[in-house]
């Protein structure tokens, strides 16, 4: 299996995210292609204590951080305190909602929604939070 976590020259091209993400690869495409409907692009980057990492920004605004696992690409969103209630009354899976008020804020007072992405049945909810994401302050 290949190993995005520890090896810096495998990189995270599309031959080897398709051996990763086996089926769920079709998924993490059409993220990364409607990306640009949100005026985002998605960079990758090899970290010394996190290996290869996604990046999504739209101009200097991080919307997420993704990473591939076997079988799914899963993001992070964060959010600050401001930002948490209007999470919750957005338009998404209510499982989506109940992992988010479940989540302790981590040390910098944001609290992370991570979302495996496996199929592309949950793209809508997430494009719904990308949409929140770049509107927050």
């Amino acid at each position: 299996m290949i190993d995005f976590k520890k090896d810096k020259s495998v990189e995270p091209t599309d031959e080897n995210l398709k051996i990763v993400l086996g089926d769920s690869f079709s998924a993490y495409k059409a993220l990364v292609e409607k990306l640009s409907d949100f005026e985002a692009s998605l960079e990758w980057r090899f970290y010394r204590d996190g290996g290869w990492l996604a990046k999504a920004t739209r101009k200097k605004k991080t919307i997420f951080w993704g990473e591939p696992a076997e079988g799914h690409f899963t993001i992070g969103l964060h959010f600050n305190e401001r930002n948490k209630q209007g999470v919750l009354e957005l338009d998404i899976a209510e499982e989506l909602k109940q992992l988010f008020s479940n989540t302790p804020p981590n040390g910098s007072k944001l609290t992370t929604l991570k979302i495996d992405i496996s199929s592309e049945s949950v793209l809508p909810d997430v494009y719904q939070l990308i949409e929140y994401k770049k509107r927050a302050k």
